[in-house]
């Protein structure tokens, strides 16, 4: 689909350029071709597209200060895009970005016109008429997809690496960790930080559980943004998960919300399995504490096990991380365990 973003439009400026900031870019500037065209409006106010005469001029450096920018111009207008410089000095990626308005580039003299990620390309433009021919606007999305997706397997590596780091993740590396309140799970600046000797292996059964999943694999990178995060909580054989809870009714659904996956290798901070005092509850777990009511022995320990999957199209596709707590019955357990039971069959 060819797809047209929204221009720029900037007053006109002469650049006096004395140095390039870029030296190597400056075989950038020249007349382009356009796969499918820029538009403009003619004398009798006619919408055109011109697909010739573009005009990309590579600025180093004006008024004494680096720039390193690209002005594009055709007749309907112009606009500027910057270098990444960054990208640029570590990985050799010419990638000139403003607003929604981005140069990606391809071939030397060839660049896709795309919107800020560049996930969606408008045009492509090429020194040569004859390059078109094989930079279309689905090979030049194909090749973005190609380098962002390498790009982006380059930062999480680097991000993977630094959790490495720290004790609580690179010990507990694809497991579900438990603390017996939120702030366990201590993150400084987004980073595991918490001291594992917090991390709790048994709990009474209703006192507060919280819980983090510490993976190595990023559920976004792998699986993409329209995947979720689905638990399942097991005791006795039995088995519950959020998924099939919430397709229960309406009721259920509200009760149980969608687990957005975070672009990351951890939750933010713990997740509730059940705490009264902060008045956290993750209906999922209270549903398999149902089927368990009326079952357990007083003075016993049940494991529970916690597992995190990615899910996405209606099934799981990947496990996170699983992890066992001991959970202890005790007789001032019976009146959590009631509460629930009251809960569970109200909805």
């Amino acid at each position: 689909m060819k797809r047209k973003f929204v221009t720029l439009l900037l007053s006109c400026a002469t650049y006096s350029v004395s140095l390039f900031a870029q030296a190597d870019l400056a075989a950038i500037s020249g007349k382009y071709f356009a796969a499918d065209g820029f538009e403009f409006e003619n004398a009798m106010k006619m919408k055109k597209k011109q697909k010739d005469d573009i005009s990309v001029t590579f600025v180093g450096e004006a008024d004494g200060k680096i720039q390193n920018l690209v002005l594009v111009k055709w007749k309907g207008g112009e606009f500027k895009a910057f270098l990444d410089e960054k990208l640029y000095n570590k990985k050799k990626v010419v990638w000139f970005k403003e607003s929604e308005n981005t140069l990606f580039e391809l071939a030397p003299g060839v660049f896709a016109i795309a919107n800020k990620d560049g996930s969606q390309v408008g045009d492509v433009l090429a020194k040569d008429k004859n390059q078109l021919k094989d930079f279309d606007i689905e090979t030049a999305k194909a090749l973005i997809d190609e380098k962002t997706s390498e790009l982006k397997g380059d930062a999480d590596n680097a991000a993977l690496a630094k959790y490495m780091k720290f004790e609580a993740f690179k010990n507990n590396l694809d497991k579900v960790v438990f603390g017996d309140n939120r702030n366990t799970f201590y993150n400084a600046y987004g980073e595991p930080a918490e001291d594992p000797k917090t991390h709790i292996k048994s709990q009474l059964i209703g006192k507060p559980v919280w819980y983090n999943c510490y993976s190595k694999t990023n559920a976004v990178a792998k699986y993409g943004k329209t995947a979720e995060i689905n638990i399942e909580y097991e005791m006795e054989g039995v088995k519950v998960d959020r998924k099939s809870q919430a397709k229960k009714g309406r009721n259920w659904a509200s009760s149980i919300p969608k687990i957005e996956p975070r672009d990351d290798y951890k939750f933010l901070g713990g997740r509730p399995v059940c705490d009264g005092s902060a008045k956290s509850f993750d209906y999922a777990f209270l549903a398999l504490m149902n089927e368990m009511n009326g079952k357990l022995l007083f003075g016993k320990s049940y494991n529970l096990k916690v597992t995190v999957y990615a899910y996405k199209d209606g099934a799981n596709v990947g496990k996170l991380g699983e992890g066992v707590i001991a959970m202890k019955y005790e007789p001032e357990s019976q009146a959590a365990m009631d509460l629930w039971k009251k809960w569970v069959d109200e909805l």
